[in-house]
C-alpha cells in the first residue's frame, strides 16, 4: 500500500491501495477493486466505484456517489460535543 502525506491536489484518482494522512484538496475517485484509508480530509466530493473501499477517519466536504463499493466515515468527535 502506498503512503502520501500533507495537502494533495485533487482530483486524486485511486489506482493502487493507497494510505493519505492529509488533507485532498478538490475530488477523490476511488477505482474498481482499490481502498484509500484517509485520515484527514476530502474538500471535495468522493466517487466509490464497484468493488472499491473508502476508510475516512475524518470528513468529506462534498458528496458521496457510491456505485456498489464500501464507505466507512469515523468522524472526530471533539470532547465538548460527546454527551
Amino acid at each position: 500500500m502506498q503512503t502520501l502525506q500533507g495537502t494533495i491536489e485533487g482530483p486524486l484518482i485511486v489506482v493502487r491501495d493507497l494510505e493519505v494522512d492529509g488533507t485532498v484538496k478538490g475530488d477523490a475517485i476511488v477505482c474498481a477493486d482499490r481502498t484509500l484509508h484517509l485520515r484527514g480530509a476530502i474538500t471535495g466530493n468522493l466517487t466509490i466505484e464497484k468493488g472499491a473501499a473508502a476508510i475516512i477517519y475524518g470528513t468529506v466536504g462534498g458528496r458521496i456517489c457510491k456505485s456498489g463499493g464500501t464507505v466507512v466515515i469515523v468522524h472526530p468527535v471533539g470532547r465538548a460535543d460527546r454527551a
